[in-house]
């Protein structure tokens, strides 16, 4: 018989996180762009940005050109662009300044979030910011292309503590994240995970 899933995190029911996440409305307006093979990912962490954010919206896709609700942000809103693109600047240092009404985040792997952005050339017209110094993804479950490469989760929490200068904000989305990943460790063994994911996580 099929396992009963959870039909907001998508999650089996008994590996279902929603009873940790505490919803809040975010002091700024986000749209996540996921690539559709991301969507598709058990344990993408974008559902729980979503899940727990109020005002994020999460659109599926690669070509947005013809995207009647994300043209409509683009052309009423004073946007922002999370891409580490060569004129980039500093997050902390853009959101100290001035906030942004929207910030719009790539959901996908490196090469899969590059996909996106060169699909849409109104993305590569946004200003757009970077994450400096945030210390080690704890995405322990899959492998990271670097150890700044933080989960689109952890980059949307990062992001709204900066803006809002309250490191402790949106707490429960990093409970909920990291729950996540521990119950996935214990679910495939310990020995698995040490083969599969620690060594390549460390190196």
């Amino acid at each position: 018989m099929p396992r009963t899933t959870c039909s907001q995190c998508l999650r089996p029911q008994a590996l279902c996180y929603c009873h940790l996440i505490q919803q809040q409305r975010a002091g700024i307006d986000l749209v996540i762009l996921q690539h559709p093979q991301e969507a598709k990912h058990s344990l993408n962490s974008a559902r729980i940005a979503k899940l727990g954010i109020s005002n994020c919206q999460l659109w599926v896709g690669e070509d947005f050109s013809e995207h009647q609700d994300l043209q409509q942000v683009l052309a009423e809103k004073a946007c922002y662009l999370l891409f580490p693109g060569s004129s980039a600047q500093d997050s902390a240092q853009v959101l100290a300044r001035q906030k942004p009404e929207v910030i719009i985040i790539l959901d996908g792997t490196w090469r899969k979030a590059r996909r996106i952005y060169y699909c849409n050339r109104q993305l590569q017209q946004l200003p757009a910011i970077i994450l400096n110094d945030t210390g080690r993804s704890n995405y322990r479950i899959r492998k990271v292309p670097g150890d700044n490469a933080l989960s689109t989760v952890e980059a949307t929490v990062t992001l709204l503590r900066q803006a809002c200068g309250c490191p402790h904000a949106h707490s429960s989305l990093i409970t909920a994240f990291e729950w996540m990943i521990d119950q996935q460790i214990h679910h495939m063994g310990e020995g698995t995970w040490q083969k599969n994911y620690r060594q390549k996580n460390s190196d």
